[in-house]
Order: structure tokens, then C-alpha cells, then sequence
């Protein structure tokens, strides 16, 4: 499909609709979609793949399935930001009626069961409304940094989520009814619109992660976290300051930490990471 108006037209009715869609937004990173696209083509739980090319002067390219789950290929005229082409996913998904929209970032990897255990976590917990995993963290090279383990109960990812966000993105599964009830990602807070998004889905339903590693996860010198890290960091100042709770001391540090990270160089940050971590 070469065109937006193509991408979002409903899928053939006489195949069955499968309850978890994938979504995937793409900007200049074709090898890193395909990458990622191989890996799925290999998974045997049924779900459909929604790919958002936000606007890449290369257009993307990828066939119409990744083995058995068919493939939309949504094209947007411009580039816009993460926030505005995963919104435009989303619009497709929620239209078509999946139940669960699970995340992943170009060139990353879901392990095996990853998918299927998460939708199942869903289905068995109706009140949790993202539930993550930990994430295997590599270079741009695959070299293995560092795991990172994030609380897995509700009370605990919300109080980490007043220092920093307790759900890695590319690793969650949302419920298709807390998107429809809280409403999708938000433009105010650029590159922390899945922080601003966790905590407003938080507020209405439980958040999980599965405490293993079930996604492979690049921390790329090109990418977002490295090269857009003090915008990160006065978004994420902004949204602690915006949801600001002066009974909770959590609320007061998360701020403090956040002013003092604007100090210290990144790859400082990773290697502490590294040596911690481990």
C-alpha cells in the first residue's frame, strides 16, 4: 500500500480478526524495521502489524505479511514526531477493534512467548491497562550493556514513574478500552508522550511488567535517548511538574533528580548502568 487512504481501509472480513495488533512507527530506519519484521514472522501467536512511516524522504518499504500476520502500511505526507504517527496507528487499530495494541521500536526484538504472555496477563487481569516487560539492553552493534529491571506492581511502577518512567515503550502491551477512555498520546510533552501517557492511563487502571527479559533493546548513539536527551529531560521536568504531588516526597526527589541528570553527560549515565546493572 502506497497511500494513507489505502492503509486504513478495513481489513478483508472473511479472515478472523486476532485480538493483539502490533504497531510500529519508522522514520529512516528501514534496515531496523526489517530487523524487527523477520523476527516477528517467526512468532506463532496470531496478530496483525500496523506500520507508520512518519513521512521518511526514502519512503519505507516491507511486504504485505510477516510470515502469517498481515502487514498495514500506513504513510504519513510529513514527518510529524513519534506522538503524532503512533496516534495515527492507533486510529487504524481502534477502528478495526483489536483488543490489545503491543509496541515495538524498529530494529528491537520480542523474545519468544512475549506476545502471547502479555495478552495473556490482559485477559486475566481486566484492571491492568499496560503491562511491560524487562528489556535486555544492547548497543547499535548488539554488544550486551545492561538489563533493565523495572518494578512489577502497580505501587511500585507508580512511585519509580515520579523519578523517571517505570514502562520501557517498545515493551508494553496497552488495553485498546484504557486508550479509549484516557485518550491517545499527548503532543505537549515531546519525547516523554509515553511517560505523560503511563501515568494518565495509571490513574484509571493498574500497571504490570513480566519481571524477565522478553525484549532485546537498542540504546543507539543515533537515537532518540541520546541525541534528544535534554529535550527529554525538560519534558520529563515539565510532567513531574504538572502532576505534582507536594504530600508525596517521591514527587520532590523525582524533580531534584531530573535538574541534576541535565548536568551529567549520557554516556556517564551508561556506564554506571553498565557496571550496575549487570
Amino acid at each position: 500500500m502506497t497511500t494513507a487512504e489505502a492503509s486504513i481501509a478495513p481489513l478483508a472480513n472473511e479472515r478472523s480478526r486476532p485480538t493483539v495488533c502490533v504497531l510500529i512507527p519508522v522514520w529512516k530506519d528501514q534496515d531496523g524495521l526489517t530487523r524487527t519484521l523477520s523476527t516477528l514472522a517467526e512468532d506463532p501467536c496470531p496478530f496483525d502489524i500496523v506500520v507508520v512511516d512518519d513521512g521518511s524522504p526514502t519512503p519505507i518499504a516491507c511486504e504485505g505479511k510477516a510470515g502469517d500476520h498481515p502487514i498495514t502500511l500506513l504513510r504519513l505526507p510529513q514527518n510529524q514526531g513519534i506522538e503524532h504517527a503512533l496516534n495515527a496507528g492507533l486510529a487504524v487499530i481502534l477502528e478495526r477493534g483489536y483488543r490489545f495494541i503491543s509496541r515495538l521500536d524498529c530494529g528491537d526484538v520480542p523474545f519468544e512467548g512475549r506476545i502471547s504472555r502479555q495478552a495473556s496477563h490482559l485477559e486475566a487481569h481486566p484492571r491492568v491497562g499496560i503491562v511491560g516487560t524487562w528489556a535486555r539492553c544492547v548497543d547499535d552493534a548488539g554488544a550486551y550493556l545492561f538489563t533493565l529491571r523495572l518494578p512489577a506492581d502497580h505501587a511500585g511502577i507508580v512511585r519509580r514513574q515520579r523519578y523517571v518512567t517505570a514502562l520501557l515503550h517498545p515493551t508494553v502491551m496497552i488495553r485498546a478500552d484504557a486508550l479509549r477512555e484516557v485518550g491517545l498520546y499527548s503532543d505537549r510533552y515531546k519525547t516523554a508522550e509515553d511517560h505523560e501517557l503511563f501515568i494518565r492511563i495509571g490513574q484509571s487502571y493498574e500497571l504490570a511488567n513480566i519481571p524477565e527479559e522478553l525484549t532485546e533493546y537498542i540504546i543507539s548513539t543515533k537515537g532518540t535517548t541520546t541525541l534528544k536527551r535534554r529535550r527529554t529531560l525538560v519534558s520529563r521536568f515539565r510532567l513531574l511538574r504538572d502532576t505534582f504531588d507536594p504530600s508525596d516526597p517521591h514527587a520532590w526527589l523525582g524533580l531534584g533528580r531530573t535538574v541534576a541528570l541535565m548536568a551529567v553527560p549520557f554516556s556517564l549515565v551508561t556506564a554506571v548502568k553498565q557496571r550496575v546493572w549487570r
